[in-house]
């Protein structure tokens, strides 16, 4: 869990005083698909990060004891509701279009395996955050719409807002895209990737991820 925290402190930069963790936690409780109507979609989010947050508090000390377990719960709620090829795309631009279909597989493999791993770490600075959900504005045929919340850090005054782009496909919302107090996820990390392959191409780049997501050095 340690490479993990290492790591993430090295990717996601220009997100101050623990704000990642606070993006990362927010992001397990909220991600959850939205559905119809505004009213609908904003309970259906509300029902979710109950389910979840009720997960975390009957075992707290779960993600440092048995990450395993965390992988799980992650990978059965909130990975079905992310599009990741979209995101795995958009987060390598223009290098996406040289890759050939099994790097493209393997990319997007170790990318969700970071992110479900990144979460993970979340969960064991999880110190009960309020978050709050504001209204949809979108009108009833939208198919990209943004689900906008604030956390509210337990005896801090600031409020964090963290927004979540979310596109129709196949008749099932997906997150695209998490921007933290104005800050994009896909940006972050196409910075941190766009320079890895610059200096060694996308094998190297996919090597890596691979070997860190298995606990590799």
């Amino acid at each position: 869990m340690d490479n993990n925290r290492r790591y993430m402190d090295t990717t996601i930069r220009g997100i101050r005083h623990r704000r990642h963790a606070l993006w990362l936690t927010a992001t397990l409780l909220a991600a959850h698909v939205v559905w119809g109507a505004t009213d609908v979609a904003r309970e259906l989010v509300v029902r979710t990060s109950q389910q979840v947050i009720e997960a975390i508090k009957k075992e707290p000390n779960v993600a440092e004891r048995d990450p395993t377990h965390i992988y799980n719960l992650l990978n059965k709620i909130v990975v079905p509701h992310f599009d990741f090829d979209t995101m795995a795309k958009w987060v390598l631009a223009r290098s996406w279009k040289d890759l050939d279909a099994q790097q493209r597989q393997r990319f997007v493999g170790e990318f969700r395996t970071l992110l479900v791993r990144t979460y993970a770490v979340s969960l064991a600075q999880y110190q009960d955050q309020k978050i709050q959900y504001l209204p949809v504005h979108a009108p009833a045929d939208a198919t990209d719409i943004t689900v906008r919340t604030e956390v509210r850090q337990v005896g801090a005054p600031v409020v964090i807002p963290i927004n979540y782009r979310m596109h129709l496909m196949n008749d099932d919302w997906k997150v695209y895209d998490v921007i933290v107090d104005g800050v994009s996820l896909i940006a972050n990390y196409r910075t941190s990737f766009a320079s890895e392959i610059r200096q060694g191409g996308i094998d190297k780049l996919i090597r890596r991820l691979s070997q860190h997501n298995n606990g590799a050095t």
